[in-house]
């Protein structure tokens, strides 16, 4: 089915500015007609035309801030009442949202079948997983064309990468290739890596180079125009979110994690 094309909002405020700027021209325009006096019109015709470029520059501008304010807003809004369980999804409401999506990622996303929260024909996942040996995953992620694309790699890479967190990112590039060009009309959604507790990081010291991963991670997706997803603000402050290993984390997480994913998504 195609989809029927939609418009900015925005669009629909900068005419309005447009038009009345276009009247205040053609009021002038008989104003000085009126007073016969073309030298003044001339000169007030050529402010009023820079003025209607500078003014509509400045509303697209003002626009774009308070969309993207509005957005960091609303979703500051959302993290802090999934964080209070004010806006936890139930089970049947995650089934529900996800039908017709994947997840695909490691031992973390896999716990998401294991807990009983999502099936096996949405979350596509193993355990102990990098995203350089994930062909067989993304493939079979591709055979079910989703709508919507969810991924989640990271903790078994930093093991396998250490400090260098380029080629990681280059691993990831290479798999969201992948998928882009066998399904480009679905969006993709990649979830960052959760903090790891300092004493998992003293045991393991090159789980500690995981905000460089992040980073990494956000500045792939402006690249290959996906969506990072930040999780952090679930486990924050909160050692009770964590197994005893100080990496992974317990059941009560997953339901957090997957409603926010699946606002994040619209879903």
């Amino acid at each position: 089915m195609r989809k029927r094309k939609t418009f900015p909002k925005k669009s629909f405020l900068v005419i309005p500015a447009i038009l009345i700027l276009a009247g205040g021209i053609a009021y002038f325009y008989v104003r000085t007609q009126t007073a016969d006096n073309s030298i003044i019109y001339e000169e007030g015709l050529s402010r009023l035309q820079a003025l209607e470029n500078s003014d509509i520059s400045q509303i697209e501008k003002q626009l774009q801030e308070l969309e993207q304010g509005s957005k960091a807003l609303q979703d500051s809004d959302i993290q802090e009442t999934i964080a209070k369980d004010n806006m936890t999804l139930s089970n049947i409401e995650l089934k529900q949202a996800f039908q017709g999506s994947v997840i695909i990622g490691d031992s973390i996303t896999e716990s998401i079948v294991e807990y009983g929260f999502l099936d096996t024909d949405v979350v596509i996942s193993k355990r102990g997983l990098s995203v350089a040996d994930a062909s067989e995953q993304i493939e079979t992620a591709i055979g079910l064309h989703p709508r919507n694309i969810f991924m989640a790699f990271g903790s078994n890479d930093l093991e396998l990468y250490g400090s260098d967190s380029q080629a990681f990112i280059d691993s990831y590039r290479t798999q969201l290739k992948k998928l882009q060009e066998a399904l480009p009309d679905s969006p993709i959604y990649i979830n960052g890596i959760l903090p790891i507790q300092q004493a998992t990081i003293d045991a393991v010291p090159a789980l500690g180079f995981y905000p460089e991963y992040n980073e990494g991670l956000k500045k792939l997706c402006q690249e290959m125009n996906c969506t990072y997803i930040d999780n952090a603000f679930i486990v924050q402050d909160n050692d009770n979110m964590y197994e005893p290993d100080g990496e992974h984390v317990v059941s009560d997480y997953y339901p957090k994690w997957l409603t926010y994913m699946a606002k994040t998504a619209g879903l």
